[in-house]
């Protein structure tokens, strides 16, 4: 395909067949799509386009997607709109990428918790350093202390709160 057309069609308003171009490019496994895709991976403020990128990139299978894609996942602009980007993480080996993926874990939404516990569990495929992987743990200890010391807050105060209703 085009790379003249595919830039022309990105940058055009129609998202439809910004998205359409890129589930093709996908597809068909356009490897030399690929330095464009990270391009407009970047720099566009399109959730949707920007989305349909990972996608088209996590189809291709090339490595050379994964860091763009955790640059953006870690990219403030894509706050509310992340599930697609990690989606496309998921055609990769991860493990060179754990403290992120924890660090998401720990604090993000649902959405992107439940993403990232699946990468976790199923995209760690080589073996981890033991410094990284104790930083980990430690990180998933303390937010679960942190999560006992709020309960904990919640439920007295919820007991008191009951205590103050008139019978």
């Amino acid at each position: 395909m085009d790379l003249e057309i595919i830039r022309k069609v990105i940058e055009s308003d129609k998202v439809e067949s910004a998205e359409r171009i890129l589930e093709e490019i996908g597809e068909t496994k356009q490897e030399n799509c690929i330095p464009l895709l990270i391009e407009y991976l970047k720099s566009t403020d399109n959730h949707r386009i920007r989305n349909s990128i990972a996608i088209a990139l996590s189809d291709i299978g090339s490595k050379k997607a994964i860091e763009p894609l955790i640059e953006m996942i870690n990219d403030p602009k894509t706050l509310g709109n992340r599930g697609s980007l990690f989606y496309a993480l998921k055609a990769f080996d991860c493990s060179a990428h754990l403290e992120t993926l924890v660090y998401h874990l720990l604090t993000g939404n649902f959405e992107v918790q439940a993403n990232t516990f699946q990468l976790i569990e199923e995209n760690i495929n080589s073996d981890i350093n033991d410094e990284v992987l104790s930083k980990c743990i430690l990180k998933v200890k303390e937010e679960l202390n942190e999560l006992e010391r709020q309960k904990d807050i919640l439920s007295d105060a919820l007991e008191m709160l009951k205590s103050f209703k008139k019978n």
